[in-house]
């Protein structure tokens, strides 16, 4: 094989292999997460961003349409343009479940679901629920459908947390990133009235909330 057909071979794959990737920003209110943990008997959603980038502009109806399927409350389709690429986005709602309530991310078919928890005066806890099999289906779909791979390692995601309340509260984390500092050890931050956190998960945490099912990000008080 000459080095010239060697070279396009290797970009060949290069483009082949690439996956779909993708982010997923969610905006989560300190307020919803008090008040499910508070018993609020009717289901609670925060809003969500799904974003994923286009494997082409003959494909965005498509990649719109299985966006819609995978996600509950999907609205407002759109694509962007972001450092020369397109992607596709669509509003979406996810879950606040309480730990306990955990399993209805299957039982409902939800992909991702934010998971709170009381923990007595320790505040409380809070973490990203991920349903691996309807994220599977989702992947698999891109595959079929799209002729672009993707997996879970092309996604990133990203809580804003917003204190809603009128008075301050504070947020704990460890293991994540928050306002793009990289927090290894346990770290407090007083949050003011209408103050945002953004959280990003690394991807260890990613990883785990795929496997396991749910990562704690953090813990309000």
């Amino acid at each position: 094989m000459s080095r010239r057909l060697a070279v396009s071979v290797l970009l060949l794959l290069a483009v082949l292999l690439t996956g779909c990737g993708g982010r997923v920003d969610t905006e989560l209110y300190v307020r919803d997460i008090f008040d499910v943990v508070e018993g609020m008997e009717e289901a609670l959603f925060t809003p969500s961003t799904v974003i994923v980038e286009s494997p082409g502009d003959e494909y965005n109806e498509q990649l719109i349409e299985l966006l819609e399927k995978s996600f509950r409350g999907a609205a407002n389709s759109r694509t962007l343009t972001e450092d020369y690429t397109t992607y596709v986005a669509v509003d979406v709602k996810i879950p606040i479940l309480l730990l306990e309530d955990y399993y209805d991310l299957w039982e409902n078919e939800d992909a991702i679901g934010i998971i709170v928890f009381d923990m007595d005066e320790d505040g409380i806890g809070f973490g990203l629920g991920l349903n691996s099999d309807k994220l599977d289906e989702m992947f698999a779909a891109f595959q079929e459908q799209l002729w672009d791979t993707a997996s879970i390692e092309d996604f990133t995601f990203t809580i804003r947390l917003i204190n809603d309340m009128r008075e301050s509260v504070l947020a704990s984390f460890q293991g994540v990133y928050v306002n793009q500092m990289p927090i290894a050890y346990e770290e407090t931050f007083e949050m003011d009235r209408r103050d945002t956190l953004e959280i990003r998960l690394g991807d260890v945490a990613r990883d785990a909330a795929y496997l396991d099912g749910l990562v704690v990000i953090g813990v309000v008080e």
